[in-house]
């Protein structure tokens, strides 16, 4: 009996414990609830009202036109006026289109509930001055309750546009998330070549020039200090700045490259530690990789630009972009600049040139009758080692020159937007490749199209080769096989690129056709 009796309180004592749980729990739930329905930041009401017509608020300078939603307070759509779109060619060059950039708040109170700003109504006001267009997006969610987004477009030729953020009634927030997701549009006519291009660049530090990037698939980054980060494409770039850092912020951010198609995710998390409201003023940059306009906001965006690593980013900021911007004051077609460019780059190194020529054709002398070399190193030692240390010298000189050359011009034409849809003879656009005849499937390598320019550099280049090979004695095949492979690789590059090239073999011939006649 007693057995029983201590089961049924057992019993007895855990329904009650459960009953008891219940209770609390939804005393808790009840809380919450009442929590939010006194609680001026998220009122029941204000989601239950129908959704609001979307309604566009259109601005524009002499550089760009955009158009701000009312829901959600977004730049729907922004296009660059002075740019073609080559992936089509009847659209204008949309860095925006169709809420492809979404920016927005996401807050949560001290219950943990949260809200964001993405369906938000937001009503404007519009003011303009001889200067400047001022937008007031305003969404009132009761009388003491608002979020503000407050654009500034500047008149004339500017892509920068001010846009600050300011709340009322929120300061008994727990934390707030400032979220940016933009899809990146294709905007190149090859799209492989143009994803390649797609990365995020960041700057942790105002006064430090190096920035960081991202640009593998799925890769993320975390940062403590954030001034600016960029979602960057070929010749185009998205930029946001925060005036002031932002310290001590759990800051996220990634880019997705997915069958051609990039995605860039901005996440920062601000802890409201002294009840303040949101007080935050930033700077949208929409527009060219110009690296004129870039450096005139002295924030460092002009070190996005890609113009290479190593010594051959100094070679191409301070000598190949300074020697190309004087030229292009002349207002001669681009292919003429990238001629006359080449001309003057090889004239520079012509006596190193002259003497590699020179001295190659000492060694031919040599190796043309093997008892004469003999007889020389026997009677002339001394002067046989001082002609070896010049030509050791003379050859290290032209690989230290040329070699850093060849590869800084790889980064250099593929992102020099001056030269974007400039068009020389049959090539309509010198940064990229030339198109003579397209085929309708795809090649493995060589792709899908026959380029004039990279037949005539590598013809150029066989005629260089085959000199070569007239003094050395070298097996002609290897010359047949190394040009087909280099045709078979070079043929999407740009065409820019390859002009140059052509040029400097054809100089290259005419120096050693010059020097042979006057041996």
């Amino acid at each position: 009996m007693k057995t029983k009796f201590h089961k049924f309180l057992i019993n007895i004592l855990i329904l009650f414990i459960i009953i008891s749980f219940f209770f609390k729990k939804k005393s808790k739930l009840e809380n919450i609830e009442k929590f939010f329905l006194t609680n001026k930041l998220i009122k029941n009401d204000y989601f239950q009202k129908k959704k609001k017509k979307d309604k566009e608020v259109i601005i524009e300078n002499n550089v760009l036109k955009l158009s701000i939603s009312t829901i959600g307070g977004n730049i729907k759509n922004l296009f660059l006026k002075r740019y073609k779109n080559y992936n089509n060619n009847e659209e204008n060059l949309y860095l925006i289109k169709d809420n492809s950039s979404l920016f927005g708040l996401e807050f949560t109170n001290k219950s943990y509930q949260k809200f964001n700003t993405y369906e938000v109504e937001f009503i404007p006001k519009i003011k303009e001055d001889e200067f400047k267009y001022t937008i007031n997006m305003q969404a009132k969610l009761d009388n003491n309750v608002s979020i503000s987004y407050v654009y500034v477009i500047y008149k004339n030729n500017n892509y920068n546009i001010d846009f600050s953020i300011r709340t009322k009634g929120f300061s008994d927030l727990l934390e707030t998330n400032l979220e940016w997701n933009q899809k990146l549009l294709r905007l190149e006519k090859d799209k492989k070549i143009e994803n390649n291009y797609n990365k995020i660049y960041y700057s942790i530090n105002k006064f430090k020039k190096k920035i960081n990037f991202l640009n593998k698939k799925h890769i993320y980054n975390k940062a403590k200090n954030l001034y600016w980060i960029a979602n960057k494409q070929q010749f185009f770039v998205s930029i946001l700045l925060f005036k002031k850092p932002l310290k001590d912020k759990k800051i996220i951010f990634f880019l997705k490259n997915k069958n051609f198609n990039s995605r860039s995710n901005l996440k920062i998390k601000i802890i409201n530690k002294n009840n303040q409201e949101l007080n935050l003023s930033n700077q949208w940059y929409f527009g060219p990789l110009d690296y004129n306009i870039l450096k005139k906001n002295k924030y460092g965006f002009e070190n996005i630009i890609q113009f290479g690593g190593g010594i051959g980013k100094y070679i191409n900021r301070y000598v190949f972009f300074y020697l190309f911007s004087i030229l292009e004051k002349t207002n001669l077609n681009y292919g003429l600049i990238i001629i006359i460019m080449t001309i003057i780059v090889k004239l520079i190194i012509l006596p190193i040139t002259y003497n590699q020529y020179k001295f190659n054709s000492i060694i031919e002398m040599f190796r043309t009758s093997f008892d004469d070399i003999n007889h020389y190193k026997l009677t002339n030692k001394q002067s046989l080692i001082k002609l070896d240390k010049k030509i050791l010298i003379n050859s290290i000189l032209y690989a230290i020159i040329q070699i850093p050359i060849f590869y800084s011009l790889l980064n250099f034409f593929p992102t020099l937007i001056n030269l974007r849809g400039k068009s020389f003879l049959w090539i309509d656009n010198l940064t990229y490749y030339d198109s003579i005849f397209n085929f309708k499937f795809n090649i493995p390598i060589y792709g899908n199209h026959i380029s004039l320019l990279t037949i005539l550099y590598s013809i150029s280049l066989f005629i260089l080769r085959k000199m070569n090979n007239s003094k050395f004695k070298t097996n002609n095949n290897s010359i047949y096989i190394m040009s087909i492979i280099i045709l078979l690789f070079i043929n999407n590059y740009s065409s820019g690129l390859y002009l140059y090239y052509l040029i400097s073999n054809i100089m290259n011939i005419i120096i050693y056709f010059y020097y042979k006649k006057n041996l």
